[in-house]
């Protein structure tokens, strides 16, 4: 741009990320422009509308486009309908091949250059060799924009055999829609192609207007814009009545295709691409059946998903073709290969700097069979935060998915999968805690599949989740408060205690055939062994029954406590979730469905003597025989201010008793032990209905912090007890006296 000359900023409202049509339609208008009008003209994106710089005043941008706009050629001679064939619709390429306009003189010769090329056939070349053939030999002679076309279009493996970028269909149709047949009757439409001039109708200035400025146009075609605009494609509720026709602006349609001419496919992408075609196109990959609201596992089909950058720097064509000549994502030293690792990587900025977006498309079966670019989302560029916690993830999501969409994989194993998918989209757009939180859920969910189809598992090589090192909790903590998660935090986080020349059992054993870091296998497929005594969703249940196994452990080895100690303090629940729980205020499935998730957490040290337990309540109310029988079946000494550690003896006999539901014979027995251990209980007697006694047992799953177990040794053998306290234990858990 010379220094002298005006520079005018357009706001192209007709030109939106949404739908593909109108994202297209910006990028030609940029590309033409730039090529036939204003070489320094920019664009860029803001306020979900298209911004160009030019010299070009806004008349004088509608008249470039109706005066001197030269059509970019498009012909597919390798496509039936694409009027290079007897019974092929030609309402479009014999006008143009009568016109005798110089600003179609191009496209006359690329008409002739095809014409040349098909005259040995008489009908559309077969699918396979001939057509290759053909598709070679266009490649091999043509010349100048028609190439460009042609790249776009379809790739040329060195194999010979071609491959056809989704945007496009297969190589300039979809269906039997012919895009370029299509391009050619629009500019009929749009142009008097009898005049020395090709002078554009009357109309077309209101429909330009329309494609630039969004403005009123009231002469719409009915005709067809195939995949790239869902909302005017017709059909059921496409309109005011019953059933819309298919209205098109042709200056959309013909502007759309020439943007389309930037996405330049490319064999070295398609060979750094696992072999799939359609991501030889810029920023294509394979789709994600995940992520947006209508997903369904038939999204993901062959056509795959593309992702349109948009940036908020002014950007010349050639700094916009070099974006789209790169047109590929990284994650981790790998290039991105399916929407999800798209979305990680948008996440952590691997992609081209000056992109602060993209607009994610599926190209995806909906309306009956037709193929739709359907929009999926916007996905913002930002800092990395917490991504490194999805790349230790991905590895087992990536195994999964490959094992969930084998041909004889059980469908509740791909729906498991799909919400792993959805998880990391979740992580993507919202990364906090509770996103990662529901990742985690979503494994463990994937991995009980697993574990539910032992034979296909094992037949697959199939693997559980693999002990996480990143910092998962401490990411999660800070977005999680509720009762729920500090109960099943303290479930998930406990394991043997440590001795020499022991290893520890983690609580996970209970609920997955480990060995090491794989599965179990027997001869029949994985093979649960008496330590998986953990299943369904009844936590309740299965806290008992891990209790119960615990309990024989203690008494099958040198154990001298229940062998359950928690990972940390830090990692204990409080009294105030343990009466939660007792008093049923608590959503049972939650906590057992993140205690799952959690337990997949590797281990820290469990020397550290950090307490991170929540502070306790005034009033021990509620909690008098829990506490008494948390007690008896303590997993370590109890400190107690002023005197030795106090070192209680288990009794697994008291423990079956309060499963069974009979509390008073469990009392009495932990009464006793405590007794033995010189911590003489106030309370003599107790009483409750048979199922709040086995919640009671059930709670021993919970760890406490060793002030929790101090508090509850000092309020219950201590001489004297807050009279309030007296008198509400007496109402909740004790006989009238």
């Amino acid at each position: 741009m010379s220094s002298t000359e005006q520079i005018h900023v357009h706001s192209l409202s007709g030109c939106r990320p949404t739908p593909l049509a109108h994202y297209l339609k910006a990028l030609g208008i940029l590309r033409l422009v730039s090529e036939q009008a204003d070489p320094s003209a920019r664009g860029w994106w803001k306020n979900d509308t298209f911004h160009l710089a030019t010299t070009l005043a806004p008349k004088s941008l509608e008249s470039y486009f109706l005066e001197t706009y030269q059509p970019t050629p498009m012909i597919a001679p390798w496509n039936g309908g694409s009027g290079f064939y007897p019974n092929d619709n030609k309402s479009g390429i014999d006008p143009i091949i009568q016109s005798t306009a110089s600003r179609f003189a191009p496209f006359r010769d690329a008409i002739h250059t095809g014409q040349t090329t098909v005259q040995h056939l008489n009908q559309k070349p077969e699918k396979g060799v001939e057509k290759n053939n053909v598709i070679a030999e266009c490649r091999r002679t043509w010349r100048g924009g028609i190439h460009g076309w042609i790249d776009a279009a379809l790739a040329l493996g060195a194999d010979g055999e071609c491959s056809f970028p989704a945007m496009l269909g297969t190589g300039g149709n979809d269906g039997r829609l012919d895009f370029t047949s299509n391009y050619m009757q629009r500019l009929v439409s749009l142009f008097d192609l009898s005049t020395e001039s090709a002078r554009a109708f009357d109309e077309s200035t209101s429909q330009l207007q329309d494609a630039l400025w969004a403005s009123p146009a009231p002469m719409l075609e009915q005709s067809a814009i195939g995949q790239f605009f869902p909302g005017a494609a017709g059909g059921p509720n496409g309109s005011t009545g019953f059933s819309g026709g298919v209205r098109v602006n042709p200056w959309d349609f013909v502007l759309m295709l020439e943007g389309a001419i930037l996405f330049r496919s490319g064999l070295a992408r398609r060979c750094a691409s696992e072999e799939l075609p359609q991501a030889a196109a810029p920023f294509a990959v394979r789709s994600s059946g995940a992520g947006y609201g209508s997903s369904d596992t038939s999204d993901a089909g062959p056509r795959g998903e593309q992702w349109m950058p948009l940036w908020n720097r002014p950007a010349t064509l050639d700094e916009t073709k070099a974006l789209f000549h790169e047109g590929r994502s990284q994650i981790a030293r790998k290039s991105a290969t399916r929407g999800t690792d798209m979305a990680r990587s948008v996440a952590r900025m691997g992609v081209t700097r000056g992109i602060t977006s993209f607009e994610r498309y599926g190209y995806i079966e909906r309306n009956g069979l037709a193929n739709l670019a359907v929009p999926l989302g916007r996905f913002a560029v930002r800092s990395p935060k917490n991504q490194d916690l999805l790349d230790e993830a991905a590895p087992w999501i990536d195994r999964l998915r490959r094992i969930s969409t084998d041909k004889n994989a059980p469908n509740s194993l791909l729906r498991s999968f799909r919400k792993c998918e959805d998880a990391i989209f979740r992580c993507v757009r919202n990364p906090i805690g509770n996103s990662f939180l529901h990742l985690l859920i979503a494994m463990a969910e994937a991995e009980d599949q697993l574990i539910s189809s032992p034979k296909f598992a094992a037949e697959k090589n199939a693997t559980p989740i693999p002990w996480l090192h990143g910092p998962w909790m401490e990411v999660i903590e800070q977005s999680e408060r509720s009762h729920e998660f500090r109960l099943a935090r303290s479930l998930a986080r406990q394991t043997t205690p440590y001795l020499k020349g022991t290893q520890q059992t983690p609580i996970r054993e209970h609920w997955v055939p480990l060995s090491a870091s794989y599965f179990a296998k027997g001869e029949s497929g994985l093979a649960d062994g008496p330590q998986q005594c953990a299943t369904g969703t009844d936590l309740p249940r299965a806290a008992i029954e891990v209790m119960k196994r615990r309990l024989l452990m203690m008494e099958n080895s040198q154990f001298a406590k229940v062998p359950l100690v928690l990972d940390r303090d830090a990692d204990a629940c409080s009294l105030a979730d343990i009466k939660a729980f007792v008093e049923r205020r608590v959503d049972q499935k939650k906590i057992l469905s993140t205690a799952r998730a959690l337990m997949a957490l590797q281990f820290r040290s469990t020397h550290d003597k950090k307490s991170g337990s929540q502070p306790e309540s005034n009033s021990f109310a509620g909690l008098a025989t829990y506490g008494l029988c948390r007690l008896a079946f303590s997993n370590r000494p109890i400190f107690v201010p002023q005197q030795d550690n106090v070192d209680v003896k288990v009794s697994p006999t008291a423990f079956v008793r309060l499963a069974n539901g009979d509390l008073s014979r469990a009392a009495d027995l932990a009464i006793r032990v405590l007794s033995n251990a010189r911590l003489r209980p106030k309370i003599q007697l107790a009483v409750t209905s048979p199922s709040v006694a086995r919640r009671i047992a059930a709670s021993m799953i919970f760890g406490l912090s060793q002030s929790s177990m101090t508090r509850i040794a000092l309020e219950l053998t201590d001489p004297q007890m807050p009279p309030h306290t007296e008198q509400e234990m007496q109402e909740l858990y004790f006989e009238p006296t």
